[in-house]
């Protein structure tokens, strides 16, 4: 479940290309994100239990490039954010991704809510909020895909860059 929340929120925040503000038509781009276990916990939560409304986790990932067959390509960056799970059910949680993506040339900011399914793999749309150097404008949304069982630490982020 930790896992799966952390790679979505990593995918949710990689940027990619060109510049949003230079964009003629809409663009989408494929990311592969896969979550890194060195992640250390925020005020105890380890997700030895579920989680409760309040709960905090880290995110680091790093992202690649989508390869043919949703294979894993050269390294094109990573991701750091925070994850805040705001209402918890039996099966799912609404969780707040805030997450910036490190990438050449700038970086991507994205927030928003989440549904995190406990009993298989999440799939999920975040907003893309702004970014820095050639992506200080950035705008559009992220759909995150959870690739397996559920457990997110491989997921695909699909960024759809808006003119």
């Amino acid at each position: 479940m930790r896992q799966a929340a952390l790679a979505v929120f990593a995918l949710l925040v990689f940027a990619l290309g060109s510049s949003a503000s230079a964009l003629d038509s809409p663009k989408v781009i494929n990311l592969l994100d896969i979550s890194r276990q060195d992640v250390q916990p925020i005020n105890g939560f380890t997700f030895n239990r579920l989680p409760r409304a309040g709960d905090q986790f880290a995110i680091h990932d790093d992202l690649y490039k989508w390869a043919p067959g949703g294979k894993r390509g050269a390294l094109a960056g990573g991701v750091e954010g925070i994850g805040e799970f705001q209402f918890v059910g039996e099966h799912n949680a609404k969780v707040l991704f805030f997450a910036q993506a490190r990438v050449q040339g700038g970086s991507v900011v994205v927030q928003g809510m989440g549904l995190v399914r406990f009993d298989g793999p999440s799939t999920f749309t975040l907003p893309i909020v702004g970014g820095t150097g050639i992506y200080a404008n950035a705008r559009g949304y992220v759909v995150v895909r959870d690739l397996g069982n559920g457990n997110g630490d491989k997921s695909n982020a699909a960024f759809h860059l808006l003119p």
